[in-house]
């Protein structure tokens, strides 16, 4: 089959780039023919430009380039969509993975500020009911599959009624469905009273699919100057103090392993004690190698978290998802993505959420928790995820043929 793919693939983020690829290569590898649609909202369109002549923009749009050959032309819209399906020939699309089925309504997105009382969050248009990643305009032409889908953390219950029946529509026309996690899955059935799985995300499956593109470990040690042993430290921004780095340092040091900064894409400067900095151009594949072959990695956002679980790497997370309310505070709740796949692989007690940019945890409770951290049991989940994640492909092709 000839199949489009829809999902965020040219963003300044590690994740979701390995995600595409992986997708990409599952496709291929079973004898289809994989074709990304090049949807861009005017905001994604944007940023894109910003970043051209920029190092790192040019490292993730190298590789993803590199890899992913067949790609149609930049679309805006459904029927721009429609548009390139004839031209290329293609004969269903899948949708996913990544955060794709968002919305964001104008209470939700309410918040108290500093300057002026009362504010609105600003919200990109694709992250807003209707658009394509919702298969608006799409699923009432050709056969459409929403794969491992997360919303994001959305206020669903803030929905407006007639939103909601637009949405159950778009969503009663889908071939299949899965969500990336418990929030997302609650949201469907609110919606459109349709009971979906949870499935993986596609870098659960990224050493089947993709083995081939990860560098062998030893050159990855030589081209970042690495001793055998080394811990990774990844944060937006001074999430923990420079002091509590400094004490993970010195704990990890004393069992002879480093510490080492790596980069994210986005997000501010902060102050650390590290033995080594990564810096920045880095291609996507030398970030998934780097986690691969880490003793642990201590850090934010969801997919470095994936990537570990994959490979049986203990990990820490100071997470940054999960809703907010009015007052700008972290809601308690199961809305947070990491949390959620964390639990799954039994190691929630691994977590802690950054509240206002800051997360109370001491260095002595990560380093404990990266000591304890169960790998055989992670293994066996991860052996798990890859048979259900195998179950889901085959589902969708079934589903969409």
């Amino acid at each position: 089959m000839r199949i489009g793919v829809i999902t965020y693939y040219k963003v300044m983020n590690f994740g979701a780039t390995l995600q595409a690829v992986s997708t990409f290569c599952y496709l291929q590898n079973n004898g289809h023919t994989p074709i990304f649609i090049n949807y861009q909202s005017p905001e994604a369109q944007e940023n894109i430009k910003k970043g051209k002549n920029v190092p790192q923009w040019d490292a993730q749009l190298d590789f993803v380039n590199n890899i992913i050959t067949n790609q149609t032309e930049v679309c805006t819209c459904s029927d721009e969509v429609l548009s390139q399906v004839k031209k290329h020939g293609i004969d269903a699309i899948i949708i996913g993975s990544d955060a794709l089925l968002q919305h964001h309504s104008f209470i939700a997105r309410l918040r108290k500020g500093t300057r002026k009382p009362i504010y609105i969050q600003s919200i990109a248009s694709d992250r807003l009911f209707p658009n394509v990643f919702w298969g608006v305009g799409i699923n009432n032409q050709l056969s459409v599959a929403l794969m491992s889908v997360s919303s994001q953390n959305s206020e669903y219950k803030l929905f407006a009624p007639y939103t909601v029946r637009k949405m159950k529509d778009v969503l009663s026309k889908m071939k299949y469905i899965s969500v990336r996690d418990t929030w997302t899955q609650s949201m469907v059935m609110s919606i459109a009273n349709m009971d979906v799985p949870v499935t993986p995300d596609p870098v659960f499956a990224f050493n089947q699919n993709a083995l081939h593109l990860v560098p062998p470990k030893q050159a990855i040690l030589e081209k970042f100057g690495l001793s055998e042993s080394y811990i990774l430290l990844s944060l937006f921004g001074q999430a923990i103090p420079k002091s509590t780095i400094s004490e993970l340092k010195d704990y990890f040091n004393s069992d002879g392993k480093q510490l080492v900064i790596l980069p994210m894409p986005t997000g501010g400067d902060y102050e650390y004690d590290a033995d080594v900095v990564i810096k920045f151009p880095l291609s996507p594949i030398d970030w998934y190698a780097l986690i691969k072959y880490s003793a642990a990695y201590i850090g934010s956002n969801m997919h470095p978290i994936v990537v570990c679980l994959h490979n049986a790497v203990p990990c820490f997370s100071l997470d940054i998802w999960g809703r907010t309310n009015f007052f700008n505070k972290k809601v308690k709740d199961n809305s947070s993505k990491v949390k959620h796949i964390m639990g799954v692989f039994g190691v929630e007690s691994n977590h802690r959420m950054i509240d206002n940019g800051y997360c109370n945890v001491s260095a002595k409770e990560i380093y404990k928790a990266i000591n304890a951290f169960p790998i055989d049991n992670v293994k066996r989940q991860a052996a798990k995820y890859l048979d259900e994640y195998n179950v889901m492909m085959n589902n969708i092709i079934k589903a969409i043929q």
